[in-house]
């Protein structure tokens, strides 16, 4: 039964690029709130010293280093996405706990290390007054208890190490000039 509902958790991810001139962005739908989170509202601005194209590109290489999927792209908007991707433990090669806050276990135990997350990321990339460039990025979850004592869905927040791991890995990137592998 525990299985069945895993695969049974809806969940949807629309990335609305085409509108995003006209203040629509990327939703997304979890199993722990009962409507889709607007990921631009939960966006945090980083300022990065160096134009938007090299800064777009250090990103999608930054997400595929830290093992995060990108599953939607759009170079003239600037926005770069995961798409629902499931994870338990671990991300970026940190614990859990230290990217999101899913509450604690009865013990005192962060939630977070023992739930299987659903997770989205999204970046954001334009031009900022300075000349540089202003990165935003937004990450939320949803965790289930992969022990199945608990039923349902649980809202898990993000602690904002997930992002430092990704404006670190840009900023190295872009430190280490373009990636002529590929």
């Amino acid at each position: 039964m525990v299985s069945r509902y895993r695969y049974v958790i809806v969940v949807i991810i629309t990335l609305v690029t085409s509108a995003a001139s006209s203040g629509q962005g990327i939703y997304v739908t979890l199993s722990a709130w009962p409507s889709p989170v607007l990921l631009d509202s939960l966006r945090q601005d980083h300022r990065i010293a160096a134009h938007p194209g090299a800064v777009y590109s250090a990103v999608q290489q930054a997400f595929g280093d830290l093992g995060l999927p990108v599953a939607n792209t759009d170079s003239k908007v600037g926005i770069i996405a995961t798409g629902l991707f499931e994870r338990s433990r671990r991300i970026a090669d940190a614990a859990m706990a230290r990217s999101f806050n899913c509450g604690d276990s009865s013990v005192g135990a962060p939630n977070a290390d023992t739930y299987r997350l659903s997770i989205a990321v999204a970046a954001w990339v334009r031009p900022d007054t300075a000349g540089g460039t202003a990165l935003g990025l937004a990450a939320t979850a949803s965790g289930v208890d992969a022990s199945g004592a608990r039923r349902g869905a649980h809202g898990c927040f993000s602690t904002g190490g997930l992002e430092e791991k990704i404006v670190a890995a840009v900023n190295k990137r872009l430190r280490s000039g373009p990636d002529v592998s590929r």
